[in-house]
């Protein structure tokens, strides 16, 4: 049973006594009343004189009542609470067992503690360890709310590492899909295109994290698998020097035979015809190394008289292209300009000038004097959209947070008005005797404090919400 205030059983001689409860620390208020004189008038209690002894212990500001033994004037019999009897059950026996319920969850506490110092423990024992600890009994009092927090900080850091661990395990089936793939194409003769395959393995391994006890064992199998690759690779290359340096000098004795060949100009046909044949003697050789293959096949085109006319004809077709570009990014502009002055802020048109972004990118260069022109075109109509609809959001925000503040000067005044009506309830039971319309006015009090409270919370969501 819970009180609002401490009863003194209308005894005007009645004790009102406190301790500290040491196991839960809350306050115990123990009532003594009902002592008579041998006339039969009330007087102080003391001990041994058959008064009444009522206690309750104080939780969140109501008294929760603990044991009641009726005076002897009332007959003597205990109402609520026995301590002499250990068998009792939780309603003859609530502060034994309070100590015993604090009890039992210190030591899950300090269970699940202990096991969560293990280098390797099981999340899935600590999480039942902390369900027996919140099925518990609980009173809210000091001692159980510092028992809460430290149990909250268990169970999250418990849930961190079962997150850790989860991560680790995902981590390794992440990193055991890198050594499969890394596996099945350790065989391959593709040596570019392997190579950078095997850049962006890595480059992914590296991303994933610590893969746990694992990890060791898997970065070996990895490693195994990528300098299998390499290992043939560099083989692969070994020889292929070899064969490059032989190939340059068969390109450099064709050079040396194609001069040769141009100074005899009189003999036009004759030297057309043998310079095709060195191309397709060129051609057969194959490569001996890019930075050597640009420098003799610079010199070698340099006398072949087609080459500027095939570098004329490569422009040309690229000014084309550029052509086709600079007419898609102006339809791109002038779509832009259109949504920035319709003034059109739907998500619809957002998405579009979003998308607009990435066609602008997939159209590509369309050549240096006019790219930056038209950039600069397109970035306008894009800014002068969004900062429309920067400014649009903004009056719709100034527009709410006056709303807002109207609300929370309403409630405010609810407040007022409550508190002026719980004024006017204290005066009335200041002057009434009567317990059943004290005990209802309390009630009124109580619940009208809860309205405040309730309002209270509300203003200070709100007032959050607008800061």
């Amino acid at each position: 049973m819970s009180y609002n205030g401490i009863p003194n059983f209308n005894d005007p001689c009645a004790k009102v006594q406190e301790r500290i409860h040491p196991e839960s620390g809350a306050k115990v208020i123990d009532v003594l009343y009902g002592a008579k004189n041998p006339d039969g008038t009330p007087k102080s209690p003391v001990s041994g004189d058959g008064h009444g002894h009522f206690s309750a212990i104080e939780i969140d500001g109501m008294y929760q009542m603990i044991m009641w033994r009726h005076p002897d004037s009332e007959g003597g019999h205990q109402e609520y609470g026995d301590y002499g009897k250990a068998e009792a059950d939780r309603n003859r026996h609530p502060l034994k067992d309070l100590e015993n319920e604090i009890k039992e969850k210190k030591d899950l506490l300090y269970e699940a503690r202990n096991m969560m110092k293990q280098k390797h423990y099981d999340t899935s024992s600590v999480d039942k360890i902390l369900e027996r600890f919140s099925n518990k009994f609980d009173m809210n009092t000091p001692v159980e709310q510092q028992q809460k927090r430290q149990y909250n900080e268990l169970a999250e850091r418990n849930n961190r590492n079962k997150k850790y661990i989860q991560d680790q395990q995902h981590n390794a089936e992440q990193k055991r899909k890198l050594i499969s793939q890394a596996q099945e194409i350790q065989s391959s003769e593709n040596w570019k295109a392997t190579s950078a395959a095997m850049k962006d393995l890595m480059d992914q391994w590296k991303k994933i994290g610590n893969a746990g006890s694992e990890n060791d064992v898997l970065w070996t199998e990895f490693q195994n698998a990528r300098q299998t690759f390499y290992q043939r690779q560099n083989q692969y290359f070994d020889e292929l020097h070899k064969l490059m340096d032989q190939r340059k000098k068969q390109k450099q004795e064709i050079i040396l035979e194609s001069k040769a060949a141009a100074k005899h100009t009189a003999d036009w046909s004759g030297t057309h015809e043998r310079l095709e044949k060195m191309l397709s003697k060129w051609k057969e050789i194959g490569s001996c190394g890019k930075d050597e293959d640009d420098k003799l096949w610079a010199e070698f085109q340099s006398i072949r008289d087609d080459f500027y006319a095939k570098r004329k004809q490569a422009w040309q077709e690229r000014e084309r292209e550029f052509l086709l570009r600079r007419q898609a990014k102006s339809a791109l502009i002038a779509e832009a300009q259109a949504y920035a002055k319709n003034s059109d802020y739907s998500s619809q048109a957002g998405d579009k000038m979003r998308t607009m972004g990435k066609e602008w990118k997939e159209i590509g260069f369309c050549g240096k004097d006019y790219d930056d022109q038209l950039w600069s075109q397109f970035r306008a109509a894009q800014d002068a959209y969004w900062q429309g609809k920067k400014a649009s959001a903004e009056a719709r925000h100034i527009e709410w947070k006056l709303k807002t503040q109207e609300a929370i000067e309403r409630r405010r005044n609810r407040i007022k008005n409550i508190r002026q009506n719980n004024e006017n309830l204290e005066e009335r039971l200041n002057v009434t005797r009567n317990i059943d319309k004290q005990n209802q006015i309390n009630e009124w009090i109580s619940e009208n404090k809860e309205q405040i409270s309730k309002l209270e919370e509300e203003i200070y969501r709100m007032e959050m919400e607008i800061s």
